[in-house]
């Protein structure tokens, strides 16, 4: 064997291989920088007013059907409790609250992403079914929040969440001044939510794990529904119609379910 050639594909070979090991870790990891920078800037407000917020991260939410809801942070304040999701995007952000998907601009790249207003209503929904009826009445407020990289470009004032970034924090939170939980209800929330906390490395491997497979499970269920023109939402039929923006699937039950897909 001519080594003179062996060296140099192999050296291209494990390249390639490091190159594709890099790309499939890539969203993992620019998320848990986004979630991180997040994760210092409540840090910040825990140390300059300590005892009014108690925060919570990385939490994983048992739903009903045996799967999990991740949110990224929980504040729990004597406001309320303030569920935020982390986005960290760059490029030109554009989308508004009643739209499935959002679009991330780079130069002349368009990528659409799931509505983030959308999936942390998901969010909250599980966090408020997993609290119970005793904690029905307390305040859950929805936080989006972009990294500075990202600029959002829709100009609308969101009325379901706020879309903020880092820096912009502190300031939402002390738009909300009526206290609604007493100390004692307060306190038995943060030993509720403690329960969420997995302090064992191998355990969490595991949760993420689980949390990973069921969320692609559901994909190729979704999947399958709209191959059989079957509505993933109700289990109607789907329809073939024509928007604005070009042919997409409907549900035949609408209004009652307003379940679409995009038709490419």
């Amino acid at each position: 064997m001519n080594l003179s050639f062996f060296y140099p594909l192999l050296f291209l070979f494990l390249f390639a291989l490091l190159i594709k090991w890099i790309k499939s870790k890539e969203s993992k990891w620019i998320g848990s920088i986004g979630e991180y920078r997040v994760r210092k800037e409540i840090e910040k407000l825990e140390k300059l007013s300590p005892g009014m917020y108690k925060a919570f991260h990385d939490l994983y939410i048992p739903k009903m059907d045996n799967s999990s809801s991740q949110i990224d942070h929980i504040i729990l304040s004597e406001q309320g409790l303030f569920v935020i999701e982390t986005k960290n995007y760059n490029g030109w952000i554009f989308g508004d609250e009643s739209s499935k998907y959002w679009t991330q601009v780079i130069y002349k790249r368009k990528e659409k992403f799931l509505n983030p207003i959308w999936q942390n209503k998901g969010h909250i929904k599980a966090l408020k079914r997993w609290l119970g009826e005793e904690f029905s009445n307390t305040p859950i407020y929805s936080i989006v929040v972009f990294m500075p990289r990202a600029k959002l470009k829709s100009g609308i004032h969101f009325t379901q969440s706020h879309v903020i970034y880092p820096k912009q924090l502190k300031q939402v939170l002390e738009q909300y001044r009526t206290k609604v939980i007493d100390h004692e209800t307060k306190q038995y929330l943060a030993e509720k939510l403690k329960t969420l906390l997995v302090k064992d490395k191998q355990k969490e491997r595991e949760i993420k794990k689980k949390h990973i497979q069921s969320i692609q499970n559901k994909q190729k269920c979704i999947k399958e529904h709209i191959q059989q023109n079957r509505c993933p939402k109700c289990g109607s039929s789907l329809i073939l119609k024509k928007g604005k923006y070009g042919s997409f699937k409907g549900c035949s039950n609408y209004p009652e379910c307003r379940f679409t897909e995009k038709v490419s």
